[in-house]
């Protein structure tokens, strides 16, 4: 089985896989999945101090996986060893804890799954480079080519979509009355718009937004609070 939620945010939001909230995973085996939809936080220190929190994770019945987010440390994140696992990349943070790579076509209980993390930080003004804020939480150009290169290998065709941010046009949407938060351009939001109009996908989950709303038009559920099981 597999299971979807939003931001974890190293230990701030992370009751809501506690078992209490989560009661499936009393059920789950290390062959069953939860993914991290950006921002888990994780890795932030670089060091003994991020062991806590991956021992939590790693801890579960279940394997932990997560897309990258925009508050992530990626200068310590990218110096994980790089595997390949279920037909794409991953970062092997603990042997039941990993990155799923930006770009990356997966193939977990017979469902294709496209991955693409990273986000642009509307606060990073207040954050320092390197210490909190990474200029990498944008992916790279190289990093979009290659994904073009793993959708057009399975005909563009895609069961489930899981990234960190929204598509520029859903992004609007969701911010229409807040326009402080429309005056800033995002490569991966423009990238996800070619992805949306280009893809055939069943369904799409994001995280990011810190809201739990449906988007039916655009098959489209951004997820904060709830924890949802992939059909």
């Amino acid at each position: 089985m597999i299971f979807v939620t939003g931001d974890t945010h190293r230990l701030m939001d992370v009751k809501k896989i506690d078992i209490e909230h989560f009661p499936e995973q009393k059920l789950l085996t290390r062959n069953d999945y939860l993914i991290i939809a950006g921002d888990f936080g994780g890795i932030w220190t670089g060091d003994e101090q991020d062991d806590d929190v991956l021992d939590m994770h790693e801890s579960r019945n279940y394997t932990t996986l997560f897309v990258g987010g925009n508050h992530e440390n990626y200068a310590a994140l990218n110096s994980y060893p790089v595997e390949e696992w279920n037909g794409g990349k991953v970062h092997k943070i603990r042997d039941h804890v990993l990155h799923l790579m930006n770009g990356q076509v997966f193939t977990i209980d017979d469902l294709r799954i496209f991955i693409m993390g990273g986000a642009t930080s509307v606060d990073k003004i207040w954050r320092e480079e390197g210490v909190s804020w990474w200029p990498e939480e944008e992916p790279s150009e190289d990093e979009f080519k290659e994904a073009f290169d793993n959708l057009a290998a399975v005909q563009n065709n895609i069961n489930y979509i899981i990234t960190h941010t929204l598509p520029e046009k859903v992004r609007n949407k969701v911010f229409s009355v807040y326009s402080d938060f429309l005056n800033y351009d995002s490569g991966v939001e423009k990238f996800l718009n070619l992805i949306m109009e280009n893809i055939y996908y069943e369904k799409w989950y994001a995280g990011h937004i810190h809201i739990d709303r449906e988007f039916p038009e655009y098959k489209i559920r951004v997820l904060y609070n709830g924890v949802v099981k992939l059909k």
